[in-house]
Order: structure tokens, then sequence, then C-alpha cells
């Protein structure tokens, strides 16, 4: 399906801007609400690391529109430091992120309109990270769906030992540091190369997830979706595994992003909404 030729019959949504305030500074976020009286379930959508609630070719805005138009509430947030919402990039950590991400599901539970029961987080990239962390830390998360997601720290190992060296230049610091000309603070790299989310992981077995990875990511290399589909080889809850033979990190290619983001709609429609409903 060519999602571009769906709009103008799944136009059945509202967008507001909302506003959530976390540790004295200001969260920015799109939500957007389908058309209806009922009780609805809600994906809180998570972006990844420098990036924003938009995303690169507005994936974003793109998946929450559909899922609102499918009777799923969606709400895009900037982390703070990214996007629009108030901090600095320097200032980030994955700490941070993740409690972010626990105040956005707040506003979801809160909501008169969401039905707190049926709550899902989607996480593309890092985002992906604070997905699983933020379910782990919560509970009661219905459904995951995962692009790209970053299971350990250890392909960039050998930056880290580069950034720690005493003959490393300072530009040359910088630069390995830098995400897309923006430099997180030391404690978020102290943080990334000591990751691994095997028992965060693990520990979701229940929880249907899905997980969809390009072939030619070179940023988040295939063999993070490799230690995904190990943890949940014996999970209790669903497990689907996608890779796209053509997609890069940024999902670049239109026909296979198209086709991932079917798939999540899909994926969440099922897992969020009843038979028969």
């Amino acid at each position: 399906m060519c999602y571009q030729g769906v709009f103008a019959m799944l136009s059945n949504e509202n967008r507001e801007s909302i506003i959530i305030n976390n540790a004295g500074q200001k969260i920015f976020g799109v939500f957007h609400r389908p058309l209806t009286k009922a009780k609805c379930p809600a994906v809180l959508i998570c972006h990844g690391l420098g990036g924003n609630k938009v995303g690169k070719h507005r994936v974003y805005v793109t998946l929450a529109h559909l899922l609102a138009s499918s009777g799923i509430a969606a709400l895009r947030i900037d982390f703070r430091g990214s996007g629009d919402s108030e901090g600095e990039f320097s200032e980030m950590t994955i700490d941070n992120e993740v409690s972010d991400a626990l105040q956005a599901l707040e506003f979801l539970k809160n909501d008169s309109q969401v039905d707190s029961s049926r709550i899902a987080i989607f996480g593309r990239s890092f985002g992906g990270v604070i997905a699983i962390l933020a379910a782990n830390m919560l509970g009661g998360i219905k459904s995951i769906g995962l692009w790209a997601p970053v299971f350990s720290g250890e392909q960039w190992r050998h930056q880290w030992e580069m950034i720690k060296s005493a003959n490393l230049s300072p530009e040359r610091r910088d630069e390995i540091m830098s995400i897309d000309g923006m430099k997180p603070g030391s404690h978020f790299f102290e943080q990334l190369f000591v990751l691994n989310l095997k028992d965060k992981v693990s520990a979701l077995s229940n929880l249907p997830l899905l997980h969809i990875h390009g072939e030619k990511d070179t940023l988040v290399d295939t063999g993070h979706a490799d230690h995904y589909e190990k943890v949940r080889e014996n999970a209790e809850g669903k497990s689907k595994f996608m890779r796209l033979p053509n997609t890069d990190h940024d999902f670049s290619n239109s026909t296979e992003r198209n086709m991932a983001l079917e798939e999540s709609v899909n994926w969440f429609k099922a897992t969020l909404i009843p038979r028969g409903s």
C-alpha cells in the first residue's frame, strides 16, 4: 500500500500541541487524536539521538497520522535538549530521556480519551533504547514497536577508547563526539558505552514486540537486530522481525519505508484493538 495515496481517506484525526513539564523544563509535543468519543488506545513515539518529533522524511508525523486515522491516539514528543523542547543537548543523558518518556506516558494514561490499559511505545534508533527502558520502569505497556533500535554500545567501543585517549587532539575528540553537529556531554557517552539491553529486553518477554531493521544500515548495524532476535527466541509474547534489503538507517527508500509504516500500523492495531471492535 502506498500511504501517500490514502491520506484523503484516512484524515480522521485532530492534532493538538501539548506541553509536558519535567524537572522545571518544558517538553513540547503533538498529540494526534482519533475522531471518536470512545476510549482509544495510544502510542508514544520516541525519536532517535539528536532527532526530533518530526523525523527524517516526516516519518513520525506520517506514523502518528496513520495511527490516529486507524483509531489509535499517537503522541510525538521532543526529548529535552532536542527539537522544540527546553534544555541543552549537551546535558542530555539516557536517564533524562527515559524520564521524559515516562512523563509522556503519564500524560497519555491521564488523558480522558485514552484507555490506560492499552498504551504502547514506538522507538526508532536510540529511541528504541528509551522505549525498552521506559517499558521496564513503568509496567503495564501493552505493545512495543522498534525501527533500527540500538541494543548495546559495543559497536562504538573503539570510538570510546579513542575519546579517552590522551593522544587524541581536541578537534578530533569533538568530531568523534558530535552527532549531527551537536555534542552530548561525557556522562551520556559513559552511559552509552556500558549499555547492554539483554536483561531489559528479556524482562519484557511477555510483551508483543515488532522489530524492523534495514540491511543497509551502517549507523546501527544489523548485529543489533541479531541480538534482539536471540533474546526474543523463547519469549512468551509474539515477536515479529523484518529485515528490509534496501533500507538505510534513515529509512530513505520510500517503498520500504511505506512497508515499514504499514507493518507498524497493522502491528499496533492487532496488539491494541480487540478483535471485533
